[in-house]
């Protein structure tokens, strides 16, 4: 039977006579020829003993679930599968510390945002991430909010009903790359199908949106019915509930056959939903 050694010693001859240059990395501890450590789950312990309770000697049960003899052998003597690693208190990001202080501060406040709780306890020198905080925080008060009194539908637009633009500021990026000069990105996606386009321009200001949005006309070969932004003051302004555009606004919108509208306060969903995590979220 062949050695770790042969093997090493066969790939060093096959390889050198192909004149390749190969530098063997060899991990402390393991040897090639055996099958490394595995755990299995509880369906495929069950199998294990099912077969063997049929009959079914170790090699042919391994030859069966893939696996090798000796391990099939290890869990037909054991007790049951492998329990989860035991790791000390001491040792966990999430200790008893941290979960009594997230206790105390539920206590006291039982509205406190998970982000108000993270930002405490990494002030109070707390390793661990956001996600490790907020689920220790369903386990202790369950969800923050109850569900939701009426029933909510997804969004629906048809093809050409609605596109939706927004800009994202990267200027700090231009500063990283030692530019002096502002760089936003103006984005523009049909709500229906998702295409999109992304321009780079140094201005949010109302001639570069205008220009954005017939640089999206153009490159999608069609106009939609609406265009909705959020309520940008280049565009218009806000008058309570309502957003009345400006006059040059209202005449663009004019020249290419299409609406400009905003989303209404307290809807961010409408715009969010389609227009959020595809453009500004992605940069």
């Amino acid at each position: 039977m062949a050695t770790s050694e042969d093997i090493n010693l066969a790939i060093d001859t096959s390889t050198a006579s192909r004149g390749w240059l190969l530098q063997r990395v060899v991990l402390p501890g393991i040897d090639p020829l055996k099958e490394p450590p595995s755990m299995i789950d509880q369906e495929t312990y069950v199998r294990i003993h099912e077969l063997h309770r049929q009959g079914w000697t170790c090699n042919e049960i391994a030859a069966e679930m893939g696996l090798h003899p000796s391990t099939v052998s290890k869990y037909l003597k054991a007790d049951g599968t492998p329990t989860a690693r035991q790791v000390p208190d001491e040792l966990l990001v999430m200790n008893a510390f941290w979960k009594r202080r997230i206790a105390s501060l539920i206590d006291a406040y039982p509205r406190l945002l998970g982000v108000s709780v993270f930002n405490k306890l990494r002030a109070e020198k707390f390793t661990g991430g956001y996600s490790t905080v907020t689920r220790e925080l369903r386990s202790v008060r369950g969800p923050r909010f109850r569900a939701a009194e009426v029933a909510s539908v997804p969004i629906h637009t048809d093809p050409g009903e609605e596109a939706q633009f927004d800009f994202c500021d990267l200027s700090d990026w231009a500063r990283r790359w030692g530019w002096s000069t502002p760089l936003w990105c103006f984005g523009m996606i049909w709500c229906w199908s998702r295409w999109r386009i992304w321009w780079f321009t140094s201005s949010e200001d109302r001639q570069h949106t205008f220009e954005g949005i017939a640089r999206f006309f153009d490159a999608a070969g069609g106009i939609p019915a609406a265009c909705r932004t959020d309520r940008m003051g280049a565009l218009g302004r806000s008058q309570g509930q309502r957003f009345v555009l400006h006059a040059p606004t209202v005449g663009f919108a004019a020249h290419h056959a299409t609406t400009i509208t905003s989303c209404k306060a307290r809807d961010a969903k409408r715009k969010g939903k389609v227009l959020g995590s595809r453009v500004t979220g992605v940069l």
